[in-house]
């Protein structure tokens, strides 16, 4: 379909463009669990040199086939950098990448690492801080389908 047969087909269905959200691609996903493919790792920085890590997940479960959650992790100020600096160590290491001191030596060097974990599977669980405002993430191992711990082996 060219542009103009799409255009004219969204504009059949009745869409605004002055008044029409666009869609819901940026609204956060429920609260709870969900099985993510590592797709992609970049620094970035806005115009007010707020800086952060973000990683880029593809989702696997049903009814999110397609969908991409990004998992930021911020350098904003001192104060978080240090419990940042772990959030970013434990997802390395749930992706399977061994981060070294000296990875941390430049952003771009901390971002190739990463990347050395792209088609790595995690579990991500995402909650909703109290006021609502903010959407928390962490990455777990991903058990698998079917994994038993041996100690949850009743005999």
């Amino acid at each position: 379909m060219n542009l103009k047969a799409m255009a004219a087909e969204i504009m059949e269905e009745g869409f605004n463009p002055k008044t029409d959200a666009v869609g819901d691609d940026f609204e956060n996903l429920p609260d709870g669990e969900y099985d993510g493919i590592l797709t992609n790792v970049s620094w970035r920085t806005n115009d007010k040199g707020t800086e952060w890590l973000s990683f880029e997940f593809e989702l696997l479960n049903e009814g999110y086939e397609n969908r991409k959650y990004f998992g930021n992790i911020f350098f904003s100020n001192e104060k978080m950098m240090q419990l940042n600096l772990k959030r970013a160590m434990k997802t390395a290491s749930i992706l399977d990448v061994e981060l070294e001191i000296d990875d941390f030596e430049d952003t771009d060097a901390l971002v190739e690492k990463l990347k050395e974990g792209a088609g790595n599977q995690c579990l991500l669980e995402l909650k909703t801080n109290k006021k609502g405002s903010f959407q928390n993430w962490e990455a777990k191992e991903d058990l698998g389908f079917g994994s038993v711990d041996e100690n949850d082996i009743p005999f």
